[in-house]
Formats: C-alpha cells, sequence, structure tokens
C-alpha cells in the first residue's frame, strides 16, 4: 500500500471491493482518532481525482458533508424556494418534478460522489419520455439544489454545471388558434348565463390578455363607462405583470364590457346572499364565494365551456390569447399594434411565438373586434 502526496498532504490507494480506495492523513479528530477521509471509485485515477478535489475543498475551507445525497439538496431547495416566496403553485409543480424525475433517478446518490457523467446518463435517460422545455427546468433545478449546497459547503463543486441540457425525444405542444368560426362559436356559448367563466371567455378573446392576467383583475382595474380595462398586475410570483410593457390599458370590445356588466351583477347578489362567508377579493373573475380562481380551477371549466360550443375539450386557455392575435393579424393589424395591444416589450415575441399571420395595415384592437364579430353574428343569424 505505497504512500503518495495529494498537495501536501499524505495519501494512501489500495485495493478493495471491486475498485480502489483512497485516504487522505489529515492528523487527528478532537478525540483523539485519526482523521483519515476516504475517497472510492473504480479505478485508480478515479479515487486519485477524488483525492484531489478534497484537497481543494480543505484548502478553500469547505467542510462537504459526505452523507450528504442529492434527495437532500433538492428538498432544500424547495424549501429555500418557498421561503424565498416562490407561489405554493410553483412550489407543488418543482416538487412533482423533483420528486419523479431528480429524487426518483439521483436521490440516493451522495453529492460528493456525484459525477458529470452521472448527470448526463440520467438527463438523457429523462430526455426519453420529455420535452425539450420540462428537461431544461429539471436540469435547472439540479444546478440549482447543487448550488446552494455549494453555498451552504456541502459540496466543493456543482458538476451539474458541467453539462448541457439534450434535446427532448418528446415533442412540446405547439399552443394553436381557434378559427374565427371556432371562436364566434365560443363567443356565442360563454354569452350564456350558465357558463360562469363566460365574461372571462369573452374577454380573452377579444383583448388578448394572459390567462394570469384576468385571474388577478379586480374591479378597481375596470372601467365599464370608458370601455378600458387596466392591466396592472398578474398571478405571478410577486403579483407583477410579465414585463414592464403589460402594464397596459385596453378598449374593450361592446360584448366584453355588456359580459362585464351582467358577470358585476351576478357578484353583487352571490355577495349578499354569501354574507360574512364572502371571500373579499375583489376579483373580476372568482368563485361563487369569491375566492381566485387556480389555474386548474379555470381550466376545468374553460373545457367545459369550449365543450358545450361543439369545439372540443383539448383546449386551453392560454390559446386564446393566441387566437386573439391571430384573428387581429388576419383582419390586417399591424405587429406593432398587436404587439402594444398584448403587452410585448418589442416585435420579436409577437412574430416568433403568437402570430399566425401578418399584414402590415393600423387599426385598434376594440373597433375592430366590434366589426368582426358584428359580421360573424349578422351571417349566422
Amino acid at each position: 500500500m505505497a504512500k503518495i502526496l495529494i498537495g501536501k498532504y499524505e495519501a494512501t490507494i489500495y485495493p478493495e471491493g471491486n475498485g480502489y480506495t483512497g485516504a487522505i492523513s489529515l492528523g487527528f479528530k478532537p478525540d483523539g482518532k485519526r482523521n483519515r477521509p476516504k475517497r472510492k471509485g473504480r479505478t485508480k485515477e478515479i479515487v486519485k481525482a477524488k483525492l484531489r478535489e478534497l484537497v481543494d475543498e480543505i484548502e478553500k475551507g469547505v467542510q462537504s458533508e459526505r452523507h450528504y445525497t442529492v434527495e437532500k439538496a433538492a428538498n432544500a431547495l424547495l424549501v429555500h424556494l418557498a421561503k424565498q416566496g416562490k407561489s405554493e403553485a410553483t412550489i407543488r409543480t418543482y416538487r412533482g418534478l423533483a420528486d419523479h424525475h431528480i429524487i426518483a433517478g439521483l436521490g440516493e446518490v451522495k453529492l460528493t460522489d456525484l459525477t458529470a457523467d452521472d448527470v448526463e446518463a440520467w438527463l438523457d435517460e429523462c430526455a426519453h419520455d420529455m420535452t425539450t422545455q420540462t428537461l431544461k427546468i429539471v436540469h435547472g433545478l439540479l444546478r440549482r439544489a447543487i448550488r446552494l449546497a455549494e453555498r451552504r459547503d456541502k459540496v466543493g463543486r456543482n458538476v451539474a454545471l458541467l453539462v448541457d441540457t439534450p434535446q427532448g425525444k418528446r415533442p412540446t405542444r405547439r399552443s394553436r388558434s381557434l378559427s374565427l368560426m371556432q371562436a364566434t362559436k365560443l363567443l356565442k356559448t360563454a354569452q350564456d348565463p350558465e357558463h360562469r367563466l363566460g365574461a372571462y371567455v369573452i374577454l380573452a378573446i377579444v383583448s388578448g390578455l394572459r390567462t394570469e392576467e384576468l385571474r388577478a383583475l379586480t374591479w378597481v382595474d375596470v372601467d365599464l363607462k370608458r370601455k378600458v380595462v387596466y392591466v396592472l398586475r398578474s398571478d405571478r410570483e410577486g403579483g407583477d405583470t410579465k414585463t414592464e410593457k403589460s402594464r397596459r390599458g385596453i378598449g374593450m370590445a361592446d360584448m366584453a364590457v355588456d359580459a362585464l356588466t351582467a358577470l358585476r351583477k351576478r357578484q353583487a347578489a352571490e355577495k349578499l346572499a354569501a354574507g360574512d362567508t364572502w371571500q373579499g377579493h375583489n376579483l373580476v373573475f372568482c368563485k361563487e364565494d369569491g375566492a381566485p380562481y387556480s389555474s386548474d380551477d379555470v381550466l376545468r371549466r374553460f373545457q367545459r365551456l369550449t365543450r358545450a360550443a361543439g369545439i372540443g375539450a383539448t383546449w386551453v386557455p392560454r390559446e386564446l390569447r393566441h387566437t386573439f392575435v391571430s384573428i387581429m393579424s388576419d383582419n390586417d393589424v399591424a405587429l406593432e399594434k398587436i404587439s402594444d395591444l398584448v403587452g410585448h416589450s418589442d416585435t420579436r415575441t409577437t412574430r416568433t411565438v403568437y402570430r399566425h399571420q401578418l399584414r402590415p395595415v393600423i387599426t385598434t384592437g376594440a373597433e375592430k373586434m366590434n366589426a368582426i364579430f358584428k359580421d360573424e353574428n349578422s351571417k349566422s343569424a
């Protein structure tokens, strides 16, 4: 069992089991026992590299925790993010991804033993049934978990930073937009008082608001007399709009004003009936007791509405925004005007993500929507 020098420390590497074990001499612990931390590996070179990393950590003052696993690191990150104010919905999403992918795949691995090769092999396995976007999120969570552990001196380096995120094998579901005929059917169905989410759908189609902006909209933000809705907040972390330019005032088409007027009367009656049980958030779109809608609540109610309209139950609320952009484009609204209406910071996002067709003619959103759906309603009458 030959002795070698790792930096200024004496170490030994010897065969053990199916590989090798290396031990480095650090003197004695306070209890009088020898301080000889060990590292294991398949080959002598792997063990030697691990011992060099250990020496680097010692010289940097890092006290790596040998039994600190990837699972512990992932859980610590989620606790940290919750304390930092991440929304409950975001934490639930991250928890699901961490449990089903990070912890299931790498959870038992000690952080000090985790290698870039381990991370790369794990990501390649995940890629078989993940979209590229989800894969990026999962990889990002692992990087952040190890970075937090690194900051807390649990590990000397972040091996997840050494690996690129691969392409997912499962295609990402592309957002669609309703055709004018489908949008007209949906708008007619949404006007039925039976559907509580009707006004939400109408305003989304004729204004292009994001679904998180609609969920956060309060009656203070709505001026029914001037036919204007002010977008000042969203159901996002911190309550801010997505970008600074997202804070905007938008003229509303007549059908949206009518729908919101009816909804306000309905809510007044519900509030009176609920009495002390009414939850006073002053939200435009809320449950029967005034409580906020979650994104899942909106999705369920929305798909009931699309099913009733005869256009299927595979649509999601964000596609109403795509529908707005598509209809504006098909009716000769300029790209710059559409970008202003939907609150994009520049036209690039509108061009690459939302638009389906662009024609450079300037007009205004609310007036155009009035004309479009007035014509469609007269055709179908």
